[in-house]
C-alpha cells in the first residue's frame, strides 16, 4: 500500500494544544487520526450536524494549518477517503456486520476491494500529502506577504502570492493584512487572472 503522505501534519491547536493528522497506515485496513500525545480521534467523528468543511473549521477556528483556498478540496478528499473506507470494508466482507446478511455473495467484490484500497485511497493520500505540504510553512508565506507588501508595491506583492499559490481568500483578515491591503491585491489578483483568461480564450 504505497502513498508519498508519510509525514504526521500540525492541523491547528485545540484548547492551546497543537493536533496533528497522522500519515494513513495499514493494518487489515486503512487507519489515520487526529491527535496528539494525550489523546487521539478522527476526523468524522467532529460536528456530524454540519458538512465536513465547516466541522473543520469550526473545530480549529482560527489556528486551522490549511489556507482557505484548499479547504473544500481537502475536506473533500477527507470524506471521499472515509467512504471508500467504508466501501471497501463492505465489500470485502459482504454486508454492514449487523447479521448474516443473505446477499453477502452478491455483494463481495475482491477485485474492487483491490483497486480502492490499492489505487485509489493512496490516489487520495497523495493529494492530501500536496495540500498539506504546500501549508505546513503556510503562516511563514504569510508574513514574508506582509513584509513585502510594506514597501506599497503591488506587483510585487502580487508576484509573490501567484509565486507562492496564494489566493485573495488566504490572506483575508490575516494578521499584518488590512482592510484596505487586502482589497487592492484582491482587487490586482482578479484583474490579472480576467488578463490570464482572455488570453487563453482568443488562443
Amino acid at each position: 500500500m504505497k502513498t508519498k503522505f508519510k509525514n504526521k501534519y500540525l492541523l491547528g491547536y485545540v484548547d492551546k494544544k497543537p493536533i496533528y493528522l497522522s500519515a494513513p497506515s495499514w493494518d487489515c485496513g486503512w487507519y489515520w487520526s487526529l491527535g496528539n500525545e494525550n489523546c487521539h480521534y478522527h476526523l468524522n467523528g467532529l460536528d456530524k450536524r454540519v458538512d465536513t468543511c465547516t466541522a473543520i473549521k469550526n473545530h480549529f477556528g482560527d489556528t486551522l494549518r490549511i489556507r482557505r483556498s484548499h479547504i473544500w478540496t481537502f475536506a473533500e478528499l477527507i470524506e471521499t477517503a472515509y467512504l471508500l473506507k467504508s466501501t471497501a470494508e463492505t465489500l470485502r466482507s459482504g454486508g454492514a456486520h449487523l447479521s448474516t446478511n443473505p446477499c453477502a455473495e452478491i455483494i463481495k467484490n475482491v477485485d474492487e476491494v483491490t483497486r480502492i484500497n490499492e489505487v485509489v485511497l493512496p490516489a487520495i493520500f497523495d493529494a492530501l500529502d500536496d495540500i498539506l505540504f504546500k501549508d505546513v510553512n503556510l503562516n511563514k508565506i504569510l508574513k514574508g506577504l506582509v513584509e513585502i507588501d510594506l514597501v506599497g508595491d503591488t506587483e510585487i506583492s502580487y508576484q509573490y502570492m501567484v509565486e507562492n499559490g496564494l489566493k485573495p481568500e488566504d490572506i483575508k483578515g490575516k494578521e499584518g493584512i488590512s482592510t484596505s491591503d487586502y482589497t487592492r491585491l484582491q482587487s490586482k489578483y482578479y484583474k490579472e487572472l480576467h488578463k490570464r483568461n482572455k488570453h487563453e480564450e482568443k488562443n
